[in-house]
This record gives structure tokens, sequence and C-alpha cells, in this order.
């Protein structure tokens, strides 16, 4: 018997699926990016989505649920198989200009990563879910350690703090981010970015005596 018209039709739903959950994860974050945390309503969601309520409530039940989702949406990049890290192979000073490069470009200076703020921090009233968002981050930052530490393993040898420096790094990169709300200048931006390269490079080097 010939199942290739039920396959297809199996495609096509998993493939409606994943584009409603993708219009309403999109709509969720350009929310939360223009109206905060107490705008991104699951009516205001579904809304802008072009969705029905019930059909949003279908995919994520509660709003929790879909914040949670969003959370997920935002630490990916900074996974493992996230797309900031650099090719190992090159020499230290490009490696860390490659890496400041495409962290900035594909996470903390994106509309996204200013919307994930308005949710880390309009979320603390609601107790369980700002727990489970704690929980992500100290798993996403442990990650990114790690990963940091293992695409730049001079600092590990010739540094006498790594772990610090990956999490000056880090920090540096959540406090920029958040600095891209207001006014920042190109210079200013360029500057931030040369620098932190600069640092990296610098930490992985053997310290003169």
């Amino acid at each position: 018997m010939d199942r290739t018209p039920h396959r297809r039709q199996r495609i096509s739903q998993t493939e409606r699926v994943e584009n409603t959950q993708r219009k309403l994860i999109d709509a969720a974050l350009q929310l939360l990016h223009e109206e905060g945390f107490k705008g991104a309503t699951l009516q205001a969601i579904a809304r802008k989505a072009q969705v029905s309520l019930g059909a949003l409530q279908h995919h994520f039940k509660t709003r929790d649920a879909l914040m949670e989702r969003l959370v997920q949406e935002i630490m990916e990049p900074l996974s493992a198989q996230g797309s900031i890290w650099p090719d190992r192979a090159l020499p230290l000073p490009e490696r860390a200009h490659d890496f400041v490069q495409r962290a900035w470009k594909n996470v903390f200076c994106t509309p996204h990563y200013q919307a994930a703020w308005s949710l880390f921090l309009g979320c603390k009233p609601s107790s369980a879910l700002f727990a489970h968002i704690n929980a992500q981050r100290v798993q996403v930052d442990h990650g990114f350690y790690a990963q940091f530490l293992q695409t730049f393993p001079e600092i590990t040898d010739h540094h006498p703090h790594p772990q610090g420096v990956a999490i000056t790094v880090f920090a540096a990169f959540r406090g920029a981010g958040v600095l891209e709300l207001f006014d920042v200048t190109t210079t200013e931006r360029e500057a931030f970015l040369g620098t932190l390269a600069d640092t990296i490079a610098q930490a992985g080097q053997i310290a003169s005596t």
C-alpha cells in the first residue's frame, strides 16, 4: 500500500506546529523588547502572532510555559553548539577578535537579548518562573565558562585565575548588552569590543618577568 500521502500529511502537520510556535515565540520576544514583561500578556502575544488565544494555549498552556521556552531560545547561542565559538586553530589574537565579534553580533546586541532582560527582571514576582530562569542561568553560565576556557586553553595555561577571566568576559558582555537599551555611539561600541578582544588575548599570553 502506498503510504506517501499519509507521510506527507504528517510532515505538513509538524511543519504547521513548528511555524505556529515560531510565530508565538517571535511575537513574545518582540513584545518583551517593545512593551516589557507586563505588556507581554498571552492576549497581546496571540494578537501580534495573529492566532487565537485558544491556539496559543494549545501550544503553551500557561504564560510561564511560554516564558520558559523563551529562555531556552535566548540561551541557545551560548551553548557549546552555538554560533559564537571561533575556530580553535586560529592564532590567539585573531581567535579572540573573532569570538568577541561573534558573541556580540549573535547574542549580546540582539533585540532578543534586550528582551531577555525584560523577562528576567519582570518575572521576579513569579517565584516558580524566576527560580526556573535562575537555574537556567546558572547552567548556561557554567557552560559558557567551560566552553570559553576550552576555546582559549592558553588562559588556563598562563593566567593565575582562568575562571575569573571567563566570568569577567561574560559580565562585560552582559553589561554592554544592557547599555544598548540607551544611545551608544559606534566609537564607544567598537572601543569596548576591541578592548575586550585585547584583554582575552593578553590573558592567554605568558606573563613577562
